[in-house]
């Protein structure tokens, strides 16, 4: 089908004088370009789309009204657009903003909480409760369930949790240590005229008088340190490095090949991803980065330290972010084994919180013979950050609120007041049983006080009588004894 011949004067009359014809029935694929041609010439120029129809298809399925006609450049040749064919551009999308930025730490405590919960459980006693709530809902009978249910609160007793604030007090404590233990590596690196921060200079002058060196001093691979088997490693590492790093130049050979050989997609090529200038192949984090490493928040930590002027031409290798990260880990598992006993044994409580992690530090701290503004120093890092997350809490609950409706509020109110209802109908319920308990253990001690008072009382009376024996008995042979003096 040929194009029409109106297209010929478009660009001399506006489509304004003539919208009819795109409005009554959709339009033909082949007469598109020439129909959004028609658009008036101070929107857009008729010749300039014209020039390149194959930019973007005219008809887009899911995208415009049929009978609407639109442009080469995707644009309806009418201002009436429905609300779905307006697209949202992915950089208007809300950004989602991680907790470790608003706190100003670089130590996920996300990572932090990972790591309590694995020290902080018991594995046999979680298993047995994995099967108790497997048997739960097997179950058919209420009173099996209630049986199994009431097992299940009593093992779980044994169990220790944490509050939402302990793996933030963790990631303070560690985002803290990590920096100072990085600045003290890079300035014995500079002394030694280094470029390169290798673990040797971790351990070199004096680490002893950081603030924070007995949170970690005592553990395994800290105190175990040896210099010799590092060297050794150090040695494997770059074995593996070189292999590994002619590994991705090859397959990026093999890459690059495959795409020249492919023929080139019509449409916006893709922007080169832009080079880091801190990139370096002895200062790039491994990739070996799974769920229970602090690798990532370490290479984090360390690009946080260079910032700073001295440090900023400073190279870290990467035994040294795996270094920090285990190190890391086995200070969290310290902690958690030190907080158990506070929490378990000392406190009774079921539940470790952020006070707990501030005693565990205060008792480590002053055995090494920190002085208590030390001790403080570290603390307060701590009651600082969680003011920050608090505040930070009560920002988004009330951004969260003002972003509802009235019908939306009333409705979250409801729910609310629901569960508040089922939470004081638990707590009746717990109280009505404890106090059957109670009743029926006063009637038991009441029981077993009328059978053992009399016994008391008899015994007391008894041992009375035989104390008043005993004197008249000795005053008796006292007078005899006098008696025969005199005699």
């Amino acid at each position: 089908m040929s194009s029409p011949p109106a297209a010929k004067p478009a660009a001399a009359k506006p489509a304004a004088a003539k919208p009819a014809p795109a409005a009554a029935k959709p339009a033909p694929a082949a007469a598109k370009p020439a129909a959004a041609a028609a658009k008036p010439a101070a929107a857009k120029p008729a010749a300039k789309p014209a020039a390149k129809p194959a930019a973007k298809p005219a008809a887009k399925p899911g995208v415009a009204k049929p009978g609407v006609a639109k442009t080469p450049a995707g644009e309806p040749a009418t201002d009436e657009v429905e609300p779905k064919d307006v697209e949202v551009d992915a950089t208007e999308k809300k950004s989602r903003v991680q907790l470790t930025a608003v706190l100003g730490i670089n130590i996920s405590q996300a990572r932090c909480a990972t790591h309590l919960k694995q020290n902080l459980g018991d594995e046999k006693v979680e298993a047995e409760i994995k099967e108790l709530r497997k048997s739960v809902k097997a179950a058919e009978s209420p009173e099996l369930k209630a049986e199994l249910k009431a097992t299940i609160a009593e093992k779980s007793k044994v169990l220790v949790r944490i509050s939402s604030e302990t793996p933030i007090a963790e990631a303070v404590i560690w985002d803290s240590a990590v920096k100072g233990l990085i600045r003290h590596g890079m300035e014995m690196a500079t002394a030694g005229d280094r470029k390169i921060v290798e673990v040797s200079h971790l351990h070199d002058g004096s680490p002893m008088d950081l603030v924070d060196y007995p949170l970690f001093n005592r553990c395994a691979i800290w105190a175990e340190y040896d210099p010799l088997v590092e060297d050794e490693l150090k040695k494997e590492r770059a074995v593996l490095n070189k292999t590994a790093k002619d590994a991705r130049e090859a397959k990026k050979q093999t890459e690059d090949a495959v795409a020249a050989a492919k023929p080139p997609k019509p449409g916006k090529p893709k922007a080169a991803p832009k080079p880091d200038p801190d990139a370096d192949e002895d200062d790039v984090a491994s990739d070996e980065h799974t769920k229970i490493t602090f690798n990532t928040y370490v290479e984090l930590a360390l690009k946080s330290v260079k910032l700073d002027e001295p440090f900023k031409s400073m190279r870290v290798s990467n035994r040294v972010r795996e270094y920090l990260s285990e190190l890391i880990a086995q200070g969290i598992a310290r902690q958690a084994m030190l907080a158990k006993i506070i929490v378990r044994r000392v406190m009774g409580v079921r539940t470790m919180n952020e006070d707990h992690v501030k005693a565990v530090v205060h008792v480590l701290m002053a055995d090494a013979g920190r002085t208590l503004e030390q001790i403080e120093s570290v603390t307060s890092q701590i009651d600082n950050t969680l003011a920050i997350y608090h505040d930070h809490l009560k920002s988004e609950k009330v951004k969260k609120t003002m972003a509802f409706d009235d019908e939306k509020k009333a409705d979250i109110s409801r729910r609310k007041r629901e569960t508040e209802l089922d939470r004081k109908k638990k707590q009746a319920e717990l109280a009505g049983r404890r106090a059957i308990e109670a009743a029926q253990k006063a009637k038991d001690l009441t029981a077993e006080t009328a059978v053992l008072e009399p016994i008391v009382l008899a015994e007391k009376a008894a041992a009375t009588a035989a104390a008043e024996k005993a004197a008249a008995e000795e005053a008796a042979a006292e007078v005899v004894a006098a008696a025969e003096v005199a005699a």
